[in-house]
């Protein structure tokens, strides 16, 4: 049978809460203050205050044409009103100026998407061509349940790994930026990420030429820092039989990152620091990235509200957590046609290409690979009500977004040297 979802960030997260307190996760739904929110329509009820270091306020993105879900985007009519997006077909939505959501309303969104009965009571029926039908839950990447798919995933990439590459280095490249804008204040969250994955963009041009000659393979993962805010760690698999790698090989690839990314600073990404690490004795690199994944633990809504504050964050951009370039995906592809199958590759009459590197990727990537050896079709999304098999068959689309208008000069980003 094959399961799908609906759906598609080493040093492991330091979990504790950023105001120093002992706790360790913030309080769950159903033990929360009264609502705050009037625009939200949902339950969840965080106010501006229980973000910290004045984030609660700063809204998203005020970057034009930058793309969040419908969830974290209102309308701002010519006389004052807020309308939020959400629900409105866009021919029945007000003239104004598209505005992201305060941070603090984006983390309510996030929860009560999270708890909304789809993902709690939920099904997704599927049909094969002889007219059989199973049924399994419905899960999203932030739920823990989910942990056991993206660890299957690292396990399937570190078996073909070590089956085509002889002595293995782990490259480990740390991507970050200051959090903090020209004006003293936090910088926007979402163009805060965006401005991490496009100097990842132009950064990783380099790899081919600083790899030249080797077998290589990578992986990308994004993480919270203990401010909420994101940073991303890139993975590289290297075929180094003779060990010749070195940290200051990939001096070309952090000068590249740090010139197109304002706040990234060249001190915070020296290849003589914690920017560039090697390893060339990773015995289980499933679990090696997965603590920098941070995929196993409490649940996502019990987690300390600053990595709550990042998952809203990566939601609300359509961010994937976890992404492969494209040399990455065919060995995973091919793994698990292995598993499945008990066949090798060229035994469906496909011929493995030996790949020099990784041409990148999708940049949404983190999609399944491979394909089912049984076609299965999904024929319906479903609420199960309390126990009965009763359904209803909502409206099953793709995730709605909306691009955004621009606020010049709100958040001008600071330039670290």
């Amino acid at each position: 049978m094959v399961v799908l979802s609906v759906e598609q960030p080493g040093h492991p997260v330091d979990r504790a809460p950023a105001d120093g307190s002992t706790g360790g996760s913030w309080p769950s739904k159903n033990n929360r203050q009264a609502a705050h929110e009037s625009l939200n329509g949902g339950d969840s009820d965080l106010t501006s205050a229980d973000l910290p270091d004045a984030t609660g306020l700063r809204p998203l993105s005020v970057s034009e044409g930058v793309s969040l879900r419908d969830e974290c985007v209102v309308i701002e009519t010519e006389n004052g009103v807020r309308v939020g997006v959400d629900g409105l077909e866009k021919e029945d939505r007000p003239e104004g100026d598209r505005r992201a959501r305060s941070w603090y309303s984006a983390v309510n969104q996030w929860r009560d998407w999270m708890d909304s009965p789809i993902y709690q009571s939920g099904h997704i029926t599927f049909e094969n061509g002889e007219g059989e039908t199973v049924r399994t839950t419905v899960e999203n990447s932030y739920m823990e349940s989910y942990s056991s798919r993206y660890y299957a995933r690292l396990k399937d990439l570190e078996r073909g790994v070590k089956r085509r590459f002889d002595d293995v280095t782990t490259v480990m490249l740390t991507l970050s930026a200051s959090s903090e804008n020209a004006e003293g204040g936090r910088r926007c969250p979402a163009d805060h990420m965006r401005e991490i994955a496009d100097g990842w963009d132009t950064a990783r041009k380099q790899l081919p030429h600083i790899l030249e000659g080797y077998n290589y393979c990578y992986g990308r993962i994004w993480e919270p820092h203990q401010s909420g805010y994101g940073h991303q760690h890139v993975a590289v698999f290297v075929e180094d039989a003779d060990g010749q790698l070195a940290a200051d090989d990939f001096r070309p690839f952090m000068n590249s990152y740090v010139g197109d990314t304002p706040g990234a600073g060249s001190e915070a990404h020296s290849v003589d620091g914690d920017a560039v690490s090697l390893n060339d004795d990773v015995e289980n690199m499933g679990s090696y990235i997965s603590e920098y994944l941070g995929i196993f633990g409490e649940e996502a809504l019990e987690r300390p509200i600053t990595e709550q504050m990042f998952y809203a964050t990566a939601w609300a951009t359509n961010t994937r957590r976890l992404d492969f370039g494209a040399a990455a995906q065919e060995i995973i592809s091919g793994e698990q046609f292995r598993r499945e199958t008990g066949l090798r590759p060229e035994d469906r009459g496909d011929c493995e290409t030996e790949s020099k590197g990784d041409s990148g990727g999708s940049q949404g990537g983190d999609s399944e690979p491979g394909e089912p050896s049984e076609q299965w079709e999904v024929k319906r999304l479903c609420t199960v009500v309390s126990k009965s098999r009763d359904h209803a068959d909502p409206e099953t689309g793709g995730v709605r977004t909306t691009v955004i208008d621009g606020s010049s000069g709100v958040d001008p980003p600071k330039w670290v040297v």
